[in-house]
């Protein structure tokens, strides 16, 4: 995948990117598995999640995934959606709720 900082987009590599991205707690990160080819080898969304840089389930994460960090979360879903398929990724629960809570806190 390549790089692209000035979407917005940027992939982590190592361990040292995640864990520097995630003291920066700037932005949202995705990780999970993205299907090979569109309808084959997908996985469910509950394996593909976006989270707030912060958030502390990315304690959890697996090293196999693929994870990358998104600088809003406009680009996150359009991005997402076009990678892994608009059905195939979701909110962490966590995250959710304070996306939701920002959206009401902002009307």
């Amino acid at each position: 995948m390549p790089i692209r900082e000035e979407t917005g987009i940027r992939p982590l590599e190592s361990l040292e990117d995640f864990e520097e991205t995630r003291l920066e707690a700037i932005g949202f990160i995705f990780h999970g598995n993205v299907p090979v080819a569109k309808g084959k080898g997908s996985s469910s969304g509950g394996s593909n999640l976006l989270h707030f840089a912060r958030c502390p389930k990315l304690e959890k994460t697996g090293e196999g995934e693929l994870k990358i960090w998104f600088r809003s979360v406009r680009v996150a879903h359009k991005h997402l959606d076009e990678l892994v398929g608009t059905k195939k990724w979701k909110w962490c629960k966590l995250c959710e709720r304070e996306i939701t809570q920002r959206v009401l806190d902002e009307r």
